[in-house]
């Protein structure tokens, strides 16, 4: 019997949760119309049945719930109970209370590396062209244009089918000797890896006949479509399904020495409520399965997850198109302030330039302000992860550029990870929401700025051609990038240039 909850917004309330790929249509006020289906429609990114209010109350439940908004109400139904808890005073206690209720912090976090050194991915660079050579190729070009070293991770196309855990031997012979060399050119090496199996792979056969994989509602092998064709699933609800997982990715470890894994898949369009899984769930449900598993790694990255808030997972946003405007550059900040507030604190933004393969084609225009803005924009986000190599698509100039963001992201290294220390002991995030850090002062609706802590505010410039900022700044005396010492409590609007990197630091 589905359960059902329904309120009335508060004046001047906002608010916003469930879906992280929707943060961009947040906050909702009383004049928002807006459905949020976790199981429907929005299946990409990190979810929580979540809902955080600057009013000082928020929603939670066990099970999934489609929340709607309009004429000013908010109503939910949901297959568990939804509780609606009230009079925490404001976003930030909204916020901290459900964390303290419903997701309580490990105390453990990720890989310090994640914090203060850059990731390098080699999706958009190398596609599915995972080769020794290729490989190098791209390690060897960060290091020689300028760039530091730090995390790279080797992304889908290194193994020879999925569900088969060896490296190709035409693409990669000797993954040790990869390994050791990118390793004594001092980057941390992860690879892809997924809960899929090639139904017509070597491993298929065995893994079905020990039941590792996941049935449809007919008792029949579960096939799934995903954008590169039809797999079945590992059934990671079966603890000898997951323990054999977990073997796979500890002798790669161990034999060839990957340092850690990007976890991919596991969004909810690969599980159907009605599948027959070992233990009986959600198609939601799983992901968080998932979720569990890669926790186990110190180097790890999800895409998709589910009311995993407060676990030691890295939370990269979904790919995103090289845009300024659609679902591209301008759904970076909102996003990412999302994911903060659904618990995922250790949250990494997509790739800059985007992530999206189509977009990075041969002959494709390359926008290189629109590159350059995006690189800036994540400085002072927890994390930073390059793939298009701007050497070979920016002039000198703009990949100069983007070489300087990338460095001042690295000084910032040990920020970073005190903030993620933090997070692990409070659950508060790294990167915060305007009105978390300053309730009352009107920032509900502001998605173009963040803070990092409590004391950097970041103003990414985010248009085209922009020839100046303007910024919010809350209350107290704030100093600008320039070094001039400016009054909060108003808006101000500054010039800019390409080279400009707009952020304030709190005086008081």
């Amino acid at each position: 019997m589905m359960k059902q909850l329904g309120f009335s917004m508060l004046p001047g309330e906002a608010g916003g949760g469930g879906s992280v790929h929707a943060g961009h249509e947040m906050p909702l006020t009383a004049q928002s119309v807006l459905t949020l289906d976790p199981d429907r429609g929005r299946e990409n990114d990190q979810f929580a049945p979540l809902y955080v209010s600057s009013m000082g109350r928020y929603l939670w439940s066990e099970r999934p719930f489609v929340l709607t908004a309009g004429q000013g109400k908010i109503s939910c139904r949901g297959a568990g109970e939804i509780l609606l808890a009230e009079g925490f005073e404001n976003l930030r206690g909204a916020y901290l209370a459900a964390c303290r209720a419903h997701f309580p912090c490990t105390g453990t976090l990720p890989d310090r590396r994640f914090f203060t050194q850059p990731q390098y991915n080699t999706w958009i660079e190398l596609g599915t062209d995972q080769t020794t050579e290729n490989i190098l190729r791209y390690a060897r070009g960060i290091l020689a244009h300028g760039l530091p070293a730090g995390i790279l991770m080797i992304d889908g196309g290194w193994q020879e089918d999925y569900g088969v855990f060896e490296f190709h031997k035409g693409k990669i012979p000797d993954p040790a000797a990869l390994m050791y060399e990118l390793h004594r050119m001092g980057f941390g090496v992860m690879i892809w890896t997924s809960p899929i199996v090639g139904s017509a792979g070597t491993h298929y056969k065995q893994l079905r006949d020990k039941g590792y994989l996941l049935l449809d509602k007919d008792g029949e092998i579960a096939i799934r479509k995903w954008w590169s064709g039809y797999s079945a699933v590992l059934d990671l609800s079966n603890p000898e399904a997951a323990a054999w997982y977990h073997g796979e990715l500890h002798r790669l470890m161990e034999c060839y020495g990957v340092d850690g894994y990007k976890f991919d898949a596991g969004d909810v369009y690969f599980y159907q409520d009605s599948d027959r899984s070992h233990v009986p769930m959600l198609a939601r449900e799983q992901t968080a399965v998932f979720n569990e598993v890669g926790s186990h790694y110190s180097l790890n990255e999800f895409r998709a997850a589910w009311k995993f808030g407060g676990q030691p997972i890295v939370a990269r946003l979904h790919d995103k198109y090289h845009s300024w405007n659609d679902f591209g550059l301008n759904t970076l900040i909102p996003h990412t302030l999302l994911q903060g507030l659904l618990g995922y604190a250790y949250c990494c933004p997509d790739m800059v330039g985007g992530g999206i393969l189509d977009c990075f084609n041969k002959g494709q225009k390359m926008d290189d302000e629109l590159f350059v803005r995006w690189a800036q924009a994540n400085v002072f986000m927890g994390m930073m992860q390059m793939s298009v190599s701007p050497w070979r698509v920016l002039n000198e100039e703009n990949a100069a550029r983007v070489v300087k963001a990338l460095k001042l992201h690295a000084s910032l290294g040990e920020t970073f990870y005190r903030l993620a220390q933090n997070a692990a002991q409070t659950g508060e995030p790294i990167t915060r929401h305007m009105a978390y850090a300053f309730p009352g002062q009107g920032f509900e609706s502001v998605s173009t700025q963040f803070m990092l802590g409590d004391r950097l505010l970041a103003a990414p410039v985010l248009e085209k051609g922009a020839a100046e900022k303007t910024v919010w700044l809350p209350e107290g005396r704030w100093k600008s990038w320039k070094g001039e010492t400016l009054q909060g409590g108003c808006k101000v609007t500054l010039p800019v240039t390409l080279d400009d990197i707009p952020r304030f630091e709190r005086l008081d």
